[in-house]
């Protein structure tokens, strides 16, 4: 019985660590969204889903996109950048990822912060969507967001 308990363990700490694997993995993703917003309302939707309460957690940051903000935390927490990229037929693309992240090489399992930028890189993607069918608009005409790497930065 001591034996099953032990494999149990086990399983449970690498299933933990492959999802937080995953969950890194998709912070540092590139996420891709087509608006209809312009780029200017597109900015302004972006800074307001890190306004009100959020606003003691994220703080303006330097950064390799337009738009940069850091989550406080442990050691300066993770940065995510965000760039607005205005169409030739009206509208925007939004790009977001995680661009400045602390390694922590002791116990990087403790003091992960990829699932906030996960939830923040959601939560713009809802605010961004059609305000008349709420859906996203991508690239080849679908309605998700799109992971994936960013132009020109490989």
């Amino acid at each position: 019985m001591g034996g099953f308990f032990a494999v149990l363990v086990v399983l449970a700490i690498v299933g933990f660590l492959v999802w937080q694997f995953i969950e890194s993995r998709n912070a540092v993703a590139t996420s891709s969204v087509l608006t209809r917003y312009p780029p200017q309302q597109a900015a302004q939707v972006i800074n307001g889903a890190f306004g009100g309460a959020r606003s003691v957690l994220w703080t303006n940051a330097s950064g390799e996109g337009t738009i940069n903000k850091r989550r406080r935390g442990y050691h300066d927490g993770i940065t995510m950048s965000i760039d607005i990229v205005p169409l030739p037929e009206g509208g925007c693309r939004v790009d977001m990822w995680a661009s400045q992240t602390w390694s922590y090489v002791w116990l990087p399992v403790v003091v992960n912060m990829a699932g906030v930028v996960n939830r923040r890189k959601k939560a713009i993607a809802r605010l961004l969507a059609e305000p008349d069918t709420g859906q996203l608009v991508t690239a080849d005409g679908g309605t998700s967001v799109q992971p994936g790497s960013r132009a020109g930065n490989q």
